[in-house]
């Protein structure tokens, strides 16, 4: 849909790369993001790695990523942020994410983290105790988006908002793969233990993430894909549960509507976090396996 672009819900932690880096797999001799094209019976899918979030220092953008977007008819993205209403996508957060009245987060995770992850958010001048009433995960995304925005990171400033905000001035339609609410729920139904952990690490790491995302965007704008694909990796080693629910599952399901969209007049294109296009299991991997031809695309056609 198109209208006024509102910047998007914010993702997670550990999974650092998840909600920040995100590039498209390159190879070394590369000097720019990639875009894969899939060619349908009507149409062609163009499908471009996100950036979540940037700063203003990271403009202007690749000029790989203007000419898909000058190539594309419409955009499709994780979520269709342009048609997010702030005060409902609020009540949802607080639906989702909100302990049950009476429990508190030093109860959900236990006396020792508790106590662990309040020492490190002093350090940072995040007093733990305001977040008393949030759930696990809910608590490791308000830490981290408070400390990337001290860092002069914001959505606002990242690739989907940017390219939303296009959409809006040019009368190019938005759409989106998911909802809100499911994303919300793939974070909300990880187990506990899985949600104390990340925010652990999220307070721990906190004080490194300025120097990380300093590599990983230049990685991106590089096309150092070894770098990327380590992190990548690293992220998710001891998580494999969570790869598969947030990741593989959700690419597989991608794929089938990337495949609906190659059926329709003009260029679509996609654009999401980039770690769904890197690896076995990516969705570039699936449709190949598929038996679609998914390649490079040659944007000076």
């Amino acid at each position: 849909m198109t209208g006024t672009a509102r910047p998007c819900p914010l993702g997670w932690r550990r999974l650092l790369i998840v909600l920040f880096l995100l590039a498209a797999p390159l190879s070394a001799l590369e000097a720019e993001p990639a875009v894969w094209s899939l060619q349908g019976g009507r149409g062609e899918v163009l499908l471009l790695g996100s950036v979540h979030l940037l700063r203003s220092e990271d403009y202007p953008l690749p000029a790989v990523v203007t000419r898909a977007y000058q190539q594309a008819d419409r955009l499709v993205m994780e979520l269709d942020i342009d048609d997010l209403d702030p005060l409902q996508s609020q009540m949802l957060l607080m639906e989702k994410g909100r302990l049950p009245e009476g429990r508190t987060l030093a109860q959900a995770m236990g006396t020792s983290d508790y106590r662990r992850a309040r020492k490190y958010a002093e350090a940072l001048g995040m007093p733990l105790d305001l977040l008393g009433s949030l759930k696990p995960w809910l608590a490791a995304l308000t830490i981290m988006n408070l400390h990337t925005m001290s860092l002069g990171y914001s959505p606002e400033l990242g690739l989907e908002q940017h390219l939303a905000s296009l959409a809006v001035r040019d009368g190019k339609d938005i759409g989106g793969l998911e909802t809100m609410r499911f994303q919300l729920e793939l974070f909300d139904e990880l187990p506990e233990r899985v949600q104390n952990q990340l925010l652990l690490q999220t307070l721990e790491e906190a004080s490194m993430m300025d120097k990380q995302l300093d590599t990983l965007i230049a990685a991106w704008r590089e096309g150092d894909s070894a770098e990327l694909e380590r992190e990548l990796g690293r992220s998710f080693k001891d998580y494999p549960d969570v790869f598969r629910r947030l990741v593989s599952d959700r690419n597989r399901t991608w794929v089938d509507h990337l495949l609906r969209l190659s059926g329709e007049e003009g260029t679509t294109l996609v654009i999401v976090g980039a770690l769904h296009l890197v690896g076995r299991d990516s969705v570039i991997d699936m449709l190949k396996r598929k038996g679609h031809k998914v390649e490079r695309w040659d944007s000076a056609r």
